[in-house]
């Protein structure tokens, strides 16, 4: 019991330190709210997950509307 109280808290204590030294958005200081806002609209990465988002409504709209035109024609 002893050991799994052990190797449980040190799990815990290496998911902490891995959690707390994740990379994150780096906001330069001085830096006015507004242009934050426009360099993070303008990443690339951003606007690559912005595109799949909005494909995969797209998809999930189109299949929505097909399921409820087939259940207005029953």
């Amino acid at each position: 019991m002893r050991n799994k109280l052990i190797v449980i808290g040190a799990v815990a204590l290496l998911a902490y330190v891995i959690g707390t030294r994740t990379p994150r958005v780096q906001i330069k200081n001085r830096e006015s709210v507004g242009h934050q806002v426009v360099r993070l609209w303008n990443d690339p990465r951003a606007r690559k997950r912005r595109r799949k988002a909005a494909r995969k409504a797209a998809a999930a709209a189109e299949k929505r509307a097909k399921k409820t035109l087939r259940g207005l024609r029953k």
